[in-house]
């Protein structure tokens, strides 16, 4: 085997050994599948009244409930409004001194993403986009969708997908440290011991809740947001004409959390084969069978040169001691 295959093989090892695996028996994911069960079986859960989607951001482990269907979100539009905003900021194209309602920008993100302000919020959004369908399809570019893909039922109306906000979280989780930096420290801020946070409280969460009644009374109630565990997750839930709807979507919370700290076990560390040889050069040959191999060699350079006139001279002179 050669020295670049074998260094392939042992990469290859070196990176299914990092790669975590779930242990047998009690498994994080059979753990994680009954405590969804349970909450959705307690709380007359199905596909007409939930959706949800969970990824964690070291190994983009991701689950999905319903992932497709558009739920209204209510006041969750307001994350992606304040992304956009935050980049047209960070572009030199809007100050943030310019003002909104009588507000400075810089007042309205934390009006609007940490208190929810409904008016500073549609004057923001009218402001960039006359057509909201515009906005829509801008939501969907932080997801990676292009507007080709997307429906009329989603372009036109005011609802989202679980699968649509988890890729704005991914964008937003992408450029936390820069760009959306303020708007994490105002999602941190919101709603304490609500939602998510009704659900984990050992975890720092910025989150964006939403809810409101639609369809003559229903109450939609939807909470997307970044859990900073060890390993930081994403996670969206919506929910459609739930009771306790709040206390619901932390019951959810906890269990992905639980799941994403579960402990697993590790595939077992690689052997490297057994080395044959230490260089690719010839072994070791004792002396005197180096001499005879040598004296043959001579006996055959001059045999050969014996054929030609005058080289034979020319060798013998060659291969004589000094």
């Amino acid at each position: 085997m050669s020295r670049r295959i074998l260094t392939i093989f042992l990469a290859a090892a070196i990176l299914a050994a990092a790669v975590p695996v779930y242990a047998s028996g009690d498994s994080a994911d059979a753990r994680l599948e009954a405590d969804l069960a349970g909450i959705m079986e307690s709380h007359g859960l199905d596909e007409s009244k939930i959706a949800f989607g969970y990824r964690r951001t070291t190994d983009w482990r991701q689950i999905w409930y319903n992932e497709d269907a558009l739920f209204q979100a209510a006041s969750v539009y307001k994350l992606a409004l304040n992304m956009y905003y935050y980049e047209q900021e960070a572009a030199g194209l809007i100050s943030p001194d310019a003002t909104y309602g009588g507000a400075p920008l810089s007042q309205c993100h934390q009006l609007s993403l940490q208190y929810s302000n409904n008016d500073l919020s549609r004057i923001m959004l009218d402001s960039a986009f006359p057509d909201f369908s515009d906005y829509k399809k801008q939501v969907a570019a932080y997801a990676g969708i292009d507007e080709r893909a997307l429906s009329d039922e989603y372009l036109y109306s005011s609802k989202f997908s679980v699968r649509i906000l988890l890729g704005v979280l991914q964008y937003l989780y992408d450029r936390a440290d820069t760009t959306f930096a303020e708007a994490i420290d105002y999602l941190k801020a919101a709603q304490p011991g609500e939602y998510f946070k009704s659900g984990v409280t050992e975890y720092e969460i910025a989150q964006k809740y939403g809810y409101d009644t639609y369809d003559g009374g229903t109450l939609y109630v939807a909470t997307v947001g970044i859990v900073y565990a060890e390993e930081p997750f994403l996670l969206a839930v919506f929910t459609r004409g739930v009771a306790g709807a709040g206390r619901v979507i932390g019951e959810i919370c906890r269990a992905f959390c639980d799941y994403n700290d579960a402990e697993r076990e590790p595939l077992p560390e690689p052997s490297a084969p057994a080395v044959l040889a230490t260089s690719p050069s010839i072994p070791d040959v004792p002396v005197t069978a180096r001499g005879a191999e040598f004296a043959a060699l001579a006996a055959l350079i001059a045999a050969c040169a014996a054929r030609i006139p005058g080289l034979e001279y020319a060798v013998s002179l060659a291969l004589a001691p000094e």
